[in-house]
């Protein structure tokens, strides 16, 4: 089993996200299952609609986030995601499989997020946040030194809500 990547080693992401992008676009044959990989571990797994699925090796989410379209802000309103306090603490995983690292929130939107962690992450490294609001996998974009800390803004590519992002005003129209 191999042991944990540092966190400064390049990921192999180009190839890894063309061969993802290629099977999702692919039309599954009837009576076959189209296959991806896991955004995270690269593990083989079936293309699904449910929002709850998992990689069966990192348990890593699968489903990707709705984008900037209206349709998104219909189903999630203005905002689109939880609020998140920059001393909420949450922990994320460099590259799998690896030890959980504490970082600190800066900001978080439908398509990407912004953390205050301790020490530098290669950009295209991919990263499993976990959080009591979201769990899902990152691709970093960039991370640039501020004081002690290092500020890693990254592209979400999957994701698991945790909790909704606003309340029912009635039940029935």
């Amino acid at each position: 089993m191999p042991g944990p990547v540092p966190m400064d080693e390049p990921h192999p992401s180009s190839a890894a996200a063309s061969a993802w992008a290629l099977a999702a676009a692919e039309p599954a044959l009837p009576g076959l299952q189209a296959l991806r990989r896991c955004a995270l571990c690269q593990h083989p797994v079936v293309l699904t609609a449910q929002p709850d699925a998992r990689c069966p090796a990192c348990h890593s989410p699968l489903a990707a986030l709705p984008g900037h379209d209206s349709d998104a802000h219909e189903l999630l309103g203005r905002r689109g995601s939880v609020r998140r306090d920059q001393s909420h603490v949450a922990l994320i995983h460099v590259g799998w499989p690896s030890p959980a690292v504490a970082v600190r929130w800066r900001d978080l939107s439908l398509t990407g997020l912004s953390l205050y962690v301790p020490q530098p992450v290669a950009a295209g490294r991919r990263l499993r946040l976990i959080d009591g609001a979201i769990d899902g996998v990152a691709e970093v974009v960039r991370c640039r030194p501020q004081g002690r800390v290092q500020v890693l803004h990254a592209r979400l590519l999957t994701a698991a809500l945790l909790q909704p992002t606003g309340v029912f005003v009635r039940t029935s129209a």
